[in-house]
């Protein structure tokens, strides 16, 4: 079972590597071209946000290529932009990765420029479990079921 512990200081918090998507890293080294290397980043969990997002600045820093359109909707507007799949891992964590992931581009607001993107519903459907403890300041994901009681653990 995969688990991530983290405590709460202002954001919720998801440290992650993106790097391109297999088939996309095989396709460049096929035809010869430079493979990036892969992106630390530091992602805000958003149980807010539909979609999970990266900024401009790692879509660029990876030379990501567009797989096609998407719609994002925000609290601010809706809008067009382009939709990308990656590879997310999850260093320091026993979180299993995903080998293949849509993201948006979407900037972030000036005041959160020190991470690189969101975590929207979409990943956080992918888990077994996501647990906000206010009072203890922590969260906590589970990427495979813990059993009928796997809930009541405590790390």
């Amino acid at each position: 079972m995969g688990k991530y512990v983290a405590p709460v200081v202002e954001h919720l918090v998801l440290p992650a590597r993106i790097s391109l998507a297999r088939g996309e890293e095989q396709a460049r080294q096929f035809l010869g071209r430079e493979v990036p290397s892969p992106f630390a980043v530091r992602l805000i969990i958003d149980t807010g946000s539909k979609r999970s997002t990266l900024t401009p600045e790692v879509v660029e820093a990876l030379r990501l290529q567009s797989a096609s359109r998407a719609r994002v909707v925000t609290s601010l507007a809706a809008q067009e932009t382009e939709l990308y799949w990656v590879r997310v891992e999850f260093p320091g964590t026993s979180l299993a990765l995903f080998p293949r992931f849509p993201v948006v581009r979407l900037p972030l607001p000036q005041r959160l420029s020190a991470f690189h993107g969101l975590v929207g519903r979409d990943m956080l459907r992918r888990w077994d479990a996501f647990l906000y403890e206010g009072r203890r300041g922590r969260f906590s994901i589970r990427d495979i079921p813990g059993g009928l009681f796997g809930w009541l653990r405590r790390s």
